[in-house]
């Protein structure tokens, strides 16, 4: 994903861009509350999950305790931000995140429940612009979770053995357990691929690399 953001970037700077203006943010505007639609919890990090650390176990136990107050801002719409910017920002092209200023985001918790359905309020949006049902009304449901089973199933594989191999700080930390990520890994190769499970594992690569990169 990282890769066609970057090359676009780059067509973009080229074109003598110098801001940019984004729709991140526009899903959590109008995504609807856990009382609008009941759903199935993430569950508690240890869920389920055979390579998390002794040590980060532990740690459950005082995860909420001195946090930060919740941001007027989805966390993971933030985390969005937080990864587009440098790669914009390197190109010296400013981004601009309508959907993510507080005052849309507390629009977006004013507007009624059937306007936010299946972000009924863009999509109707979309055709009054023209755009055909084929854009409004799609079929194909729009979703990373095939590009991140791909990406877990192919490429993660290698940086997996040659984590496991070369050892990394979240062992040496305890925050990762070694044996159960080998586990997990030979899991996700020998068993059908798990979305509520197996995507989590991305997670254990994001921080390996940060760890790696500021130790």
């Amino acid at each position: 994903m990282h890769r066609p953001f970057t090359r676009l970037t780059k067509v973009l700077a080229d074109h003598g861009a110098r801001v940019v203006v984004t729709g991140l943010g526009g899903d959590e505007m109008v995504a609807l509350s856990q009382d609008e639609y009941p759903h199935k919890s993430m569950g508690e990090i240890s869920d389920a999950l055979p390579w998390v650390g002794q040590r980060a176990r532990a740690a459950l136990e005082y995860a909420d305790d001195g946090i930060a107050p919740p941001a007027a801002i989805n966390s993971m719409t933030l985390l969005s931000l937080e990864t587009t910017a440098p790669v914009l920002m390197r190109a010296d092209i400013w981004p601009l995140h309508p959907f993510a200023d507080p005052g849309m985001v507390q629009l977006g918790e004013w507007l009624p429940m059937h306007w936010r359905q299946l972000k009924q309020l863009q999509r109707r949006r979309l055709a009054s612009l023209g755009l055909s049902p084929d854009v409004t009304k799609s079929r194909v449901r729009e979703s990373f979770a095939e590009v991140v089973q791909h990406s877990l199933t192919t490429h993660a594989r290698q940086l997996f053995a040659r984590m496991l191999s070369d050892c990394s700080p979240l062992f040496d930390e305890q925050l990762v357990d070694p044996d159960g990520l080998r586990l997990a890994v030979r899991r996700l190769v020998e068993e059908p691929y798990r979305e509520d499970g197996d995507a989590l594992l991305l997670e254990v690569l994001d921080l390996h690399f940060a760890a790696q990169a500021f130790l």
